[in-house]
């Protein structure tokens, strides 16, 4: 009994020190429900790829020609880094399909109406920086979808003028693109996304979320369930990893054009099958320009607002058809590089 006492005086002890009580405010208990854990979940996502990057970090090497030799090593000589990098490009996954569903989930119930548009435009800010995060990863690889990626990417950015100058490989001669893309993955892109992510905590711990309903709980409860989800989320993304161990194709050749990118990128793709280079950054421009917009167009009941509810709707359809569309078409040759017979 006196043992007991003295471990939860302990517990008493820390709990003070590091201001836990202040986790102990009330909160809607319906925002117990699962659609209003999204947010957290992506969290989680967030602190897995943060945890297995810093590793990765020791083995990679970002030379050009030294980076798909590193994946190599990594594969070939050590699987317990192995399987961390599978778990990293599972986790990249996981983060990327949680934020689009809470930003859907949000969408829908009109979560981003005053006071919370700030906390909106974070979060489309968020998934912008993870697009940008999942694409300089796949350029990371060095193999040939990477290759592909990031001729598609310097055309995009010749295309679009000074717009695109930091992924031209003239911006900075001295230092190779690989490097520089490289010191975006593991630097200003991560230092970008824990700003956002700080402020947005802060508009989610200070405006509450956009559940609604009389009864409520105690945040520390709410807490409580998203832990259990996200121990069942890291479960998941290590049995991914597992299962299904990410792909390292042959070393990239310029001038071919053989592979597709990753399922995030796929609406993309499909736009640039159908409307040409144009498309490939046209369709961007419209769905984030779109979801900039959502808070403006839908502030009050209206028309706008159902305009705005009803484009949302046909955007998603959209871009899910968009990925499944360009899934399963033949592969095609944007940039004149020759097919190998996707």
């Amino acid at each position: 009994m006196t043992e007991a006492r003295s471990t939860a005086t302990r517990g008493g002890a820390i709990a003070e020190r590091l201001a836990l009580s202040a986790l102990d405010y009330p909160t809607p208990a319906r925002a117990n429900r699962w659609d209003f854990m999204l947010g957290a979940l992506t969290l989680v996502s967030l602190v897995v790829l943060a945890l297995t990057g810093i590793v990765l970090t020791q083995y990679y090497n970002p030379a050009p020609l030294s980076a798909h030799d590193s994946l190599l090593y990594i594969i070939s000589n050590s699987p317990a880094v192995s399987l961390l990098r599978d778990t990293h490009v599972w986790a990249a996954s996981a983060a990327l399909a949680l934020v689009f569903a809470h930003l859907a989930a949000v969408f829908w119930r009109r979560g981003f109406r005053n006071p919370r548009e700030g906390m909106w435009w974070s979060g489309v800010v968020l998934l912008i920086l993870l697009f940008g995060l999942a694409f300089t990863g796949t350029a990371l690889r060095a193999d040939q979808e990477a290759v592909e990626a990031l001729a598609h990417a310097a055309a995009g950015a010749k295309f679009a003028g000074a717009a695109g100058a930091l992924l031209s490989a003239d911006f900075t001669p001295s230092t190779p693109l690989l490097s520089r893309l490289y010191a975006f993955h593991v630097s200003t892109l991560p230092l970008a996304l824990i700003a956002l992510m700080a402020l947005h905590l802060w508009l989610v711990r200070n405006l509450g979320v956009s559940a609604v309903g009389p009864e409520r709980v105690r945040f520390t409860s709410h807490l409580r369930l998203i832990s259990g989800a996200g121990f069942v989320l890291v479960a998941i993304v290590a049995s991914a990893a597992l299962i299904w161990p990410a792909a390292l194709s042959a070393p990239g050749v310029v001038g071919f054009e053989v592979t597709k990118p990753s399922w995030p990128f796929l609406w993309v793709y499909a736009a640039e099958n159908l409307f040409g280079m144009a498309g490939m950054l046209i369709a961007p421009a419209v769905l984030f320009g779109f979801l900039a917009l959502v808070p403006i167009t839908d502030r009050h009941d209206g028309r706008a607002a159902q305009i705005t509810r009803v484009l949302g709707a046909v955007l998603f359809v959209l871009m899910i058809g968009a990925i499944i569309y360009a899934a399963i078409a033949p592969g095609q040759s944007h940039l004149g590089m020759d097919m190998g017979g996707v």
